[in-house]
């Protein structure tokens, strides 16, 4: 009953949905809920559950799934601060600036170790930190994400505004790299709410724990593997944010005069004549006055495709 009414239920959210927040809280809920009938006894909850009858049981359900999806949306309304939260921003604020300062100080020692003379180090260098030890954040996932976002805002490469510009530039990507960004951003969310759930079921299972009825060979692996397969969710979160950075500096790589063409702009001729017009555009765009307004010259032909 509950999963044919959950069936016809999440239709509306989206198979994105489903597998980043659904499937993570259903797993959640459904663990406390185990845990909670061995601490009242599967015999009592069975009893109390037949005493309902169907009418009942149907609303019991209803109620469930309800309580599910709410979860969800909430979740889903939270997703971005939760991903900014294990990319490190808060640590950044007070009262734990100084918390995120010794996170910065341990990955720039990190940076450091890394010679650019040798290629390994080169591409740990490259994938896992920004190009300036100023750009660094307390957290590996931050430091993943910002990697990518300083690739094109390189002085040495494009001098692109990444940031600002992604919005622009994502609507006019192919349909076949938006798939790709939009599966590895998920795998990315998925792993980090799963981190985030897994991380709460710890103090559940210790307060269960305190209290008697729930015996020791179920709540103490269960506390022990919260822990665990957080930090192991988390790590795999890491890894999914290399992959998106990688298919976002392509993304710039590949389409970003393609953006210049949709604004109606003049193909730059040389990659230095290229850094100082998005420079300029920026500039208009961001603060409605560009140092250099004669490099933004418009063109009559009309946009290719």
């Amino acid at each position: 009953m509950f999963g044919s009414l959950l069936d016809k239920s999440t239709g509306w959210l989206g198979q994105r949905l489903v597998g980043t927040l659904l499937l993570p809280s259903l797993a959640f809920w459904a663990g406390i809920g185990a845990l909670l009938a061995t601490h009242v006894g599967w015999s009592r909850v069975g009893e109390r559950w037949s005493a309902l009858g169907g009418a009942r049981q149907a609303l019991v359900c209803a109620g469930a799934v309800a309580g599910l999806l709410v979860f969800v949306l909430l979740a889903k309304a939270a997703l971005p601060g939760l991903v900014r939260a294990y990319e490190g921003y808060w640590l950044l604020r007070r009262p734990f600036d100084r918390l995120g300062r010794l996170g910065v100080s341990r990955h720039l020692r990190r940076w450091r170790r890394l010679r650019l003379t040798d290629p390994r180090d080169y591409g740990r260098r490259y994938r896992w930190f920004p190009p300036q030890p100023r750009d660094l954040m307390p957290t590996r996932l931050g430091n993943a994400v910002r990697a990518a976002e300083s690739y094109a805002s390189d002085d040495h490469r494009y001098g692109i505004d990444a940031v600002f510009f992604w919005p622009r530039l994502y609507p006019l990507l192919p349909d076949s790299l938006r798939s790709s960004l939009g599966a590895a951003r998920a795998s990315l969310e998925q792993f980090l709410v799963l981190a985030t759930l897994s991380a709460a079921f710890v103090p559940v299972t210790a307060a269960l724990a305190v209290a008697p009825g729930l015996p020791l060979p179920l709540w103490l692996p269960t506390l022990l593997a919260g822990p665990v397969l957080s930090i192991l969710a988390y790590r795999a979160a890491v890894s999914a944010a290399l992959g998106y950075g990688e298919l976002v500096r392509s993304a710039f790589d590949t389409h970003r005069r393609a953006l210049l063409t949709a604004l109606g702009l003049s193909l730059p001729d040389t990659l230095e004549a290229e850094r100082a017009l998005w420079q300029a555009l920026g500039q208009q765009l961001y603060r409605r006055d560009a140092d250099q307004p004669e490099l933004l010259r418009f063109t009559t032909e009309p946009p290719a495709g």
